[in-house]
Order: C-alpha cells, then structure tokens, then sequence
C-alpha cells in the first residue's frame, strides 16, 4: 500500500506549531519569529513535504533551478548591465532567473512573491530591505546575496560588489599624476557605504601622494544631480585649476553643467573623474574619465556565490569584491611625465 503523502498538520506537528502558523511560514505570510519560520521550514524538508501532493498548489521545497533578483528598478544602465551578467551566469550553471521588482504598494510585498516561488537563492540589488523581509526570506532558509549594499552587513549576509575604495584611491591618484593641485570631491546624500569606501579611497590617495593639498567635499543627491549653489562655489574657488572627482557619473556630469556656467575649461581648469562609467561618459564632450564598474560581472560573481552556498552546510557571510578599472578619457589632463 503506498504511503499517504505528507500533509501540513504532519508539519506543523513536527515542528511544534500550529497548522495555521505552519501554513504562514511557509507562504511567508504573517509577523512571525525567524525562528519559527526555520523550524516549519526544516520540518518540511526534512519530511519531504510537497503541496502538490496535498493539491495545494505549489511544492514546498526549494527549487533547485531557479534564482531570483530583486531590484528597485530595471530601467537604468546599472540594473542591465547587473541582470545580463546574472542571466549569462545562471543560464552557464543551469539555472532559470525570475526578475522581481521592488513595488511602491506596501501591500504588494516582494517577499511574499518570493516565497511563493521558493527559488534556491535570492540576490538583492541596490535596494534598502527591511530587517522584517531579510527575516522572512531568512526564515524560509533561502541564501541571500546582497548586492552593493547601502548599509554595512556586519558579516549578517554575503554580498557582492565593486572596490570602491580601490576605485576612489585610482580616482585620486590619477588627478595627482594630471598636475593638479587643488581637490573637490562630490559625493551623495544619503551616505551610503559604497560612497563613503569612495571617498576614503580618494582622500587617502591625495594624502599619500600630495600631501598638504586642500580637499573639499560637496554633497549632492545620487540621481539627477542637481547644478547648486555650493557646487558653483566650490569649483569656481580662486580660480586655480581643481581635480574634480564625483561619486557617480550623474554628479560627474552636474560638475560638467558647472564649468559651463563658469566658462570654466575642462579638463584645463576643471578635470573630471567619475565613476561607474555608463555609456553616456564615452559621447559627453569632452569624453569622461570614469572608474568602471564591471556590472556584468558583479551580476554574474552573484549567481555563482548563491550556488555555492546551496551546498554548505554552514554558509560563511562572504563579502565579494569585483575589481574596478579606470578608464581614461579627455576630461583630465595628460598625465605628467
């Protein structure tokens, strides 16, 4: 006689719980314990329990095959370049990747749709999660990787991203070597980890290899930078050519905005590094020098870390640093010989 399929109440029993506390931990519904959520979904691996079985729709155990990636965004140079490298990599290690986007509804939450899909790993991109989400998705014993996270993870999550230190240092070290002597840094508001590693790299190259030499730091917003007042002052200064490094390409291209309105000559007057060197710095005029994120590769160093972690028995929180590179172009001076 064949054995009767698992059900939820075998689970809940085995676990400890409810049926209906059973049933909203492993739908990721409700305001429940991380630990709790651990111990229903041990229970039904270790059980083998499968919804289908029970015709309640879909199988509770991980699916083995699928990634998912949740961003705020897939409309900018950074979410495609990262989701083209997740999808070469997950489809190279036979992986399906499902696209899952941060909504504004607080009704309509990602995690909820996460663990309905039950995938073998998620990868969060540029997205600030709650400490509720990352429990229940935790809950539900689905590694994590975060991607370029805002916040420091205090070893709380693997993550992968960019140097930026290195990257900022590269920014630095490259205006010293143009000749100038005179240092403007801008940088966003909030002050997100990856623009603090930025500026701490840049500030330390400057120190190192030109000491003594003035540094001043304007703040600016992350997207669509806007031309302030501040900035204008700043960069005017005395008048002396300044080395110019911005945080992201869009403040890169407000300090662009600035030497316009000053009749300021780049890179003359104004030399210009930015970073992340999106497709518009190689057509700007002039073109942008830029530190380049490999985003296709960050996306794909992604994919691989989540696989691995699927089969450790305790997964160490790893933070994966891709290198950047700086790419030279014609908005700072030839470098003194």
């Amino acid at each position: 006689m064949p054995e009767r399929p698992v059900t939820l109440r075998d689970v809940a029993e085995a676990a400890g719980v409810s049926v209906a506390t059973a049933s909203r931990a492993l739908a990721g519904r409700g305001d429940l314990a991380r630990s709790t959520r651990e111990r229903v979904a041990d229970a039904a691996i270790r059980l083998g329990y499968d919804r289908n079985a029970a015709s309640q729709g879909r199988p509770t155990t991980l699916d083995s095959r699928l990634i998912e990636i949740v961003l705020g965004t897939f409309n900018d140079a950074w979410t495609s370049g990262i989701t083209a490298g997740a999808r070469e990599a997950a489809f190279r290690l036979g992986y399906d990747l499902v696209l899952t986007l941060e909504r504004q509804d607080p009704g309509d939450d990602w995690p909820t749709r996460v663990a309905t899909r039950r995938p073998s790993g998620v990868i969060l991109g540029l997205i600030k999660p709650t400490a509720h989400q990352l429990d229940q998705i935790h809950g539900l014993r689905i590694p994590i990787v975060l991607l370029e996270p805002r916040t420091e993870t205090r070893g709380s999550f693997a993550s992968v991203s960019v140097t930026n230190r290195q990257g900022g240092y590269d920014a630095g070290a490259h205006l010293v070597a143009c000749g100038y002597s005179r240092f403007v840094i801008v940088n966003g508001v909030p002050r997100y980890r990856f623009g603090r590693a930025r500026e701490e790299g840049f500030r330390r190259a400057i120190e190192e290899l030109r000491p003594g030499s003035s540094i001043i730091r304007v703040d600016s917003e992350w997207s669509e930078a806007p031309l302030s007042e501040s900035l204008l002052r700043t960069i005017a200064g005395d008048g002396s050519p300044v080395g110019t490094f911005a945080c992201d390409d869009e403040m890169a291209f407000a300090v662009y905005r600035a030497a316009a309105q000053l009749k300021r000559r780049i890179p003359e007057d104004i030399g210009v590094v930015g970073f992340n060197d999106e497709a518009r710095a190689t057509v700007a005029t002039p073109p942008l020098t830029s530190v380049r994120q490999p985003l296709r590769a960050i996306g794909g160093r992604a994919v691989e870390l989540l696989s691995e972690l699927r089969w450790r028995d305790e997964a160490p929180h790893e933070s994966v640093e891709v290198p950047s590179e700086l790419i030279v172009r014609s908005s700072t001076l030839p470098v003194v010989q």
